[in-house]
């Protein structure tokens, strides 16, 4: 296997570990690189619980750069409010000084309320990240962050945009919704939109075989549209949890390729939605292409 990458690693504050101890700790568990995302915007409830001031948008930005440049094959994400009214300038300029991907978390909008920026980010070929599934924030959002409520960036042209967690506990409704934007690139192949499925934790271990099982046995190709991910952070990597979920994962591929490898699947079977080879299964493939490559396809296009 190649280089694995952790597409989904918070930089949160306080500062802690110093951006080569904590390359250190995620070689050490077999981590090679990945996506690193910044500070929250102003209005996060982080910066209240910690008593602590918010840093500028232009602060946030200068900080992960500055983070990843110090470490290699890591790459640096803006965490954004789509919202907030200088939001497709804070998008330019994000592209400007080097940003890689952009990140949403929707706690207090619905996803259609930033239509502006994310066409912004469209247009300069900024991949969006977007938190989807149960938020643990303290406030009603459920209905912010259900799968279904991103189907409005179908009006979105040319975006690459990746939903987290498999949209846990809503994880046939995220299936549905790549099955819908897939049908959708055929039908009108000028939208030019590509979706990608963040497989980190959200899913809990008890429900991830479920999970994979009908991500992949759906029969549509996924095989690079699905990105790995531990969801810690830089500050303080959770070396032991990085291990379990990519060790998890790995065994939990190989015995599905052994319980499914001769299923026979109906309704994406000659689809032009159908994975390469209609019904045949290769799950350490795939979750080798996710661990190794998507992420990379992901961000550059």
């Amino acid at each position: 296997m190649g280089k694995i990458y952790d597409g989904h690693i918070h930089l949160m504050p306080p500062h802690g570990d110093s951006p080569s101890v904590f390359e250190a700790k995620a070689k050490s568990v077999g981590i090679d690189g990945g996506m690193i995302i910044s500070y929250p915007p102003a209005d996060s409830r982080l910066y209240v619980t910690k008593k602590q001031k918010a840093p500028s948008n232009e602060q946030r930005i200068s900080e992960i750069i500055s983070y990843c440049a110090k470490i290699s094959d890591y790459y640096p994400c803006y965490w954004i409010n789509p919202t907030e009214p200088d939001a497709v300038d804070q998008v330019k300029y994000a592209k400007e000084q080097g940003i890689a991907a952009i990140k949403v978390i929707c706690s207090k909008y619905p996803p259609s309320a930033g239509l502006k920026a994310y066409r912004k980010c469209a247009e300069l070929n900024l991949p969006v990240l977007f938190h989807s599934g149960i938020l643990w924030d303290g406030e009603v959002s459920a209905e912010f962050n259900r799968p279904a409520a991103f189907e409005c960036l179908l009006e979105v042209y040319g975006l690459r945009f990746a939903l987290a967690h498999v949209s846990w506990p809503w994880c046939d409704e995220c299936i549905a919704l790549y099955g819908k934007l897939r049908q959708a690139q055929f039908a009108h192949p000028d939208r030019k939109l590509d979706m990608y499925i963040d497989i980190c934790p959200g899913v809990p271990d008890i429900s991830r075989e479920d999970v994979f099982k009908k991500l992949v046995l759906i029969g549509y190709d996924v095989k690079n549209s699905l990105i790995f991910g531990i969801d810690s952070t830089a500050n303080s990597y959770d070396c032991g949890w990085a291990k379990y979920v990519c060790d998890f994962d790995l065994k939990l591929f190989k015995s599905m390729q052994e319980k499914y490898a001769s299923f026979k699947g109906y309704f994406a079977e000659g689809s032009f939605m159908a994975a390469d080879g209609g019904n045949k299964w290769d799950f350490p493939l795939i979750l080798e292409n996710a661990m190794t490559q998507n992420l990379l396809r992901f961000l550059k296009g």
